[in-house]
């Protein structure tokens, strides 16, 4: 006798049960609403009922969110992620395409019926994020394949595949399939802009500013946020002191930066510093224009459970041109600078971009392998 298996495979496939209130800060609470009003306009602009919007306490299951039967149910660490636009609009796909519950005879045929489901979720939410949050179609694909890309970082580390789902790698393949020509503009590696910006002055940054992140290497993937906190003197410069909030249950951390040219001097961790460049480590030449270049020796002296070690890093740096780049936070016409070290190797790249007040792209060769960051959202005062 055959028993037929009923289940609700949506994204992240499972559904998770939660005993009592989900507690969130004043700042989720408001992204919650933001996230209800993203599904109210999805659903207004398909012609669909409301589809309302319920927060579940958080897990290290790796489910960001669910859609089932009309409902969406969201993982509440999901809240303080980069990857929110992303999950919301893949979960809102599911919904505008009409996935319920599959049938089969067995689990491993339920599963492979989901597989489609899942490649048609990821187009739809790029046509959503164009229709509904007015992203351009490169934007949108680039969003989602930031996203997917985290996912097989996870999967490299040794993280399963999500029942339901094929390798995020191949989910990527499809979706650049189905959009080739904003494919192609959305992991471009810069165009040249059509008219020269003026040369851009040192931007003045304020208490509340944020820039959230998307960060990837051999080591893992994620999201951060920074956030202009205040400013302060030290050894009788004045600083912007920036806070790191990264996510999962890594401690916040202070980046201190001078208020003249926006060179690093110094990080914080608990009020201990932990890494700190002598003299302030130079990322940019104001006024900020093509061709300007520079050359500079730093002593970054890096402490740890009592422990301290002195790297001294040489850099030639040239503002080396002007691109139009897209990132997961938008499309921005920048300046691009490149720093080689003694060798003549080039060890890092920043694309800054004066709509935003930094940099939106960032390029870092390391021992251990590679880092690429991007701008994935910000809110300027």
């Amino acid at each position: 006798m055959t028993r037929r298996l009923w289940l609700a495979l949506v994204p992240s496939l499972l559904v998770f049960v939660v005993a009592g209130c989900v507690s969130l800060t004043p700042a989720q609470k408001d992204t919650v609403t933001e996230v209800q009003r993203f599904a109210d306009a999805t659903a207004a602009a398909y012609g669909l009922m409301r589809i309302p919007v319920t927060v579940q306490a958080g897990t290290n299951l790796g489910i960001g969110g669910v859609y089932r039967q009309g409902n969406f149910y969201l993982n509440a660490n999901m809240l303080d992620s980069g990857h929110l636009t992303a999950v919301v609009a893949h979960e809102l796909g599911h919904y505008v395409l009409g996935h319920e519950p599959i049938s089969g005879v067995s689990m491993a045929e339920v599963l492979r019926a989901q597989e489609p489901k899942e490649l048609d979720a990821n187009a739809k939410a790029v046509e959503i994020l164009v229709r509904v949050k007015g992203m351009s179609q490169p934007q949108a694909v680039r969003t989602m394949v930031v996203f997917l890309r985290t996912a097989q970082n996870a999967q490299n580390r040794g993280q399963p595949n999500a029942p339901g789902h094929r390798p995020p790698s191949e989910e990527i393949a499809d979706l650049l399939a189905r959009y080739p020509a904003a494919a192609a503009a959305a992991l471009a590696p810069g165009v040249g802009a059509a008219s020269a910006l003026a040369p851009i002055l040192v931007p003045t940054w304020m208490p509340g500013d944020q820039w959230t992140f998307w960060w990837d290497n051999p080591r893992g993937s994620g999201t951060f946020m920074w956030s202009v906190d205040r400013e302060q003197e030290v050894d009788g410069l004045q600083y912007y002191v920036v806070v790191s909030r990264p996510t999962g249950s890594n401690p916040a951390r202070e980046l201190f930066y001078q208020k003249t040219d926006l060179a690093w001097r110094m990080e914080m961790v608990s009020g201990a510093v932990e890494s700190k460049s002598e003299p302030a480590q130079q990322r940019y030449l104001w006024p900020l224009a093509v061709g300007g270049n520079w050359e500079q020796t730093v002593a970054v002296t890096t402490g740890r459970d009592g422990k301290s070690s002195t790297e001294t890093r040489v850099r030639s740096c040239q503002v080396a041109g002007e691109e139009t780049v897209t990132v997961a936070g938008g499309v921005y016409r920048t300046i691009k600078t490149t720093c080689r070290d003694k060798s003549n190797q080039v060890v890092f790249e920043v694309w800054y971009a004066p709509e935003v007040k930094h940099w939106v792209k960032e390029w870092t060769r390391f021992s251990w392998g590679v880092q690429e960051r991007e701008l994935m959202a910000v809110k300027l005062k």
